[in-house]
């Protein structure tokens, strides 16, 4: 899982857990970000000793920040004044050359002016700059920042992509923004793929998230399938912001599914918003 994030091009993930092992695991990707090494982390570069120095939680690096919720009311958050406050340091130029990471613990606890005002850096993100939303309940985010982010859930286990999965992913992506109706023929997929779950839903948030960014900017060189760049720009403008609710329901079959909800009611629930 790690070593495919630390080369991608994207600014941001939603780094789905809970707990002080998430926390390691979102602080060891932030530390991947920073390091100078071949093999990231390499733990021997000057970036990671500064990153494990102290009690290895990266306080002393000065390229790395963590944002947790602070409470001043009834209710623990992270406000809009510590997101502005955090764009501001983004903006700042690098102590070590080699970028700078974010990492927002309990994000969905962020208030929606404070994700709203986090939302301008994520669209137009400063070089080099990172990212990390680290959540237990990435369906609570906004859809428009979660559209513009990668997913990580760090509980998963590693495993390589199926290319011909994802092909026949994309493909069942492509014939419903076509063709409607075609939902009704979908349900044999889900059934056909039901071992393997979490990777279409990896596969088809990275399609809508690809459709987001090129709706919002027109720009088909941020999408990160970029194999599947034509199509997904010629789908982007016709889906609309249709693509938001979808990314919503597809959060939210996922949340189904790990609640042991029905398989075929979620499923259903899935294809029929897809269809409108």
């Amino acid at each position: 899982m790690s070593g495919g994030a630390f080369q991608s091009h994207l600014h941001a993930y939603i780094l789905k857990g809970a707990g002080e092992e998430a926390l390691k695991e979102a602080r060891r990707l932030a530390m991947g970000y920073l390091c100078r090494g071949e093999e990231a982390p390499c733990g021997e570069c000057p970036s990671c000793r500064l990153f494990l120095s102290g009690e290895g939680r990266g306080e002393n690096h000065p390229d790395y920040m963590e944002i947790a919720p602070t409470k001043k009311t009834s209710k623990a958050s992270i406000k809009k004044e510590r997101i502005e406050s955090v764009l501001k340091q983004a903006a700042m130029t690098d102590y070590g050359e080699g970028g700078k990471v974010f990492l927002f613990v309990d994000f969905d606890s962020t208030t929606v002016e404070g994700q709203n005002a986090l939302l301008k850096v994520l669209e137009e993100p400063p070089a080099k700059t990172r990212f990390l939303l680290l959540s237990s309940s990435p369906e609570k985010i906004l859809p428009t920042v979660r559209s513009r982010a990668g997913f990580l859930d760090l509980k998963a286990k590693e495993a390589p992509g199926d290319p011909e999965r994802r092909h026949r992913t994309f493909r069942l992506m492509e014939k419903v923004f076509l063709r409607r109706e075609e939902v009704f023929f979908a349900r044999h997929f889900f059934e056909e793929e039901k071992e393997h779950l979490p990777e279409i839903f990896d596969y088809m948030l990275s399609y809508l998230r690809d459709l987001a960014v090129v709706y919002e900017t027109g720009d088909v060189s941020l999408v990160k399938n970029q194999d599947y760049g034509t199509l997904i720009a010629e789908q982007a403008q016709s889906a609309g912001s249709r693509i938001y609710e979808i990314i919503d329901a597809l959060y939210e079959t996922r949340r189904y599914i790990e609640m042991n909800v029905n398989k075929s009611f979620a499923f259903e629930w899935l294809l029929l918003t897809m269809g409108g």
